[in-house]
């Protein structure tokens, strides 16, 4: 498969290296990044070629991308809930966060939430099949190489899903402007999911009715939201804050 991108391809050199075949790198671009893709790609025995733009541009399929491209090979990576469970076992992990995303559907959105999660080394992110942005360019490009790094789960049903985590012991707490308890005063522990709802409706009302405790965030200001990647970021923070000074 093509990846395009630099941060994606820093990215996958880090994580897997040898899951590059070949480099592509733009034969006028000579400056910081190009030169510390080449440094990157001789340390890992990576054949770089140079190539037009418009060779580029062909043989990405004109993907947004104006540097780089690679040959790479498809990451192994969980699938389904079962599995995502059995790979927290051979890692080691014990239960870490997972992040619900009921009906996100801008790829802006869900690709700063590829970077949120991955910023807070959460991990884990679950959606509908049918109710969510696929994994476009976009959402790879806004993610910066997330998508790598985070695994992803589409499911055929949210409420269903959220009841397999709540049988392995999560505590499912579900994000709403509505409700009355602050993410500042709710204590948070290990394990848990976190619950996010469409950008502009919010949770669903049956999302809503499988969520163990619902929460908000305080808006000080005239709105009365944040956009929906704001309000992950802020809230995954919030946990992450919480979880280093319990183990202090």
């Amino acid at each position: 498969m093509i990846l395009a991108g630099y941060h994606a391809i820093i990215t996958r050199f880090k994580i897997a290296p040898k899951s590059i075949s070949k480099l592509f790198i733009v034969d006028r671009r000579n400056d910081f990044k190009a030169k510390n893709l080449f440094q990157i790609a001789k340390k890992n025995n990576v054949q770089v070629i140079r190539v037009s733009s418009l060779e580029l541009a062909r043989l990405t399929k004109n993907k947004k991308n104006n540097i780089c491209a690679a040959f790479v090979e498809q990451l192994t990576k969980p699938t389904c809930l079962e599995e995502l469970f059995i790979f927290f076992k051979t890692q080691g992990s014990s239960n870490p966060p997972i992040i619900f995303l009921d009906g996100v559907t801008d790829p802006r959105n869900l690709g700063a939430i590829f970077r949120n999660v991955d910023a807070t080394g959460f991990g884990n992110i679950v959606v509908p099949m049918d109710n969510s942005a696929p994994i476009s360019d976009l959402v790879i490009n806004t993610a910066c190489g997330a998508v790598d790094t985070v695994n992803y789960i589409p499911v055929k049903n949210i409420a269903r899903a959220l009841e397999f985590v709540q049988d392995k012991g999560y505590l499912v707490y579900g994000l709403d402007g509505e409700a009355g308890k602050s993410i500042f005063s709710t204590n948070f522990s290990l394990p848990l999911a976190l619950v996010f709802g469409d950008e502009g409706k919010g949770l669903r009302k049956l999302t809503k009715e499988y969520c163990d405790e619902l929460v908000s965030i305080p808006m000080l200001g005239k709105l009365e939201s944040l956009n929906v990647s704001v309000a992950c970021g802020v809230t995954l923070f919030e946990v992450l804050r919480q979880l280093h000074e319990s183990n202090k």
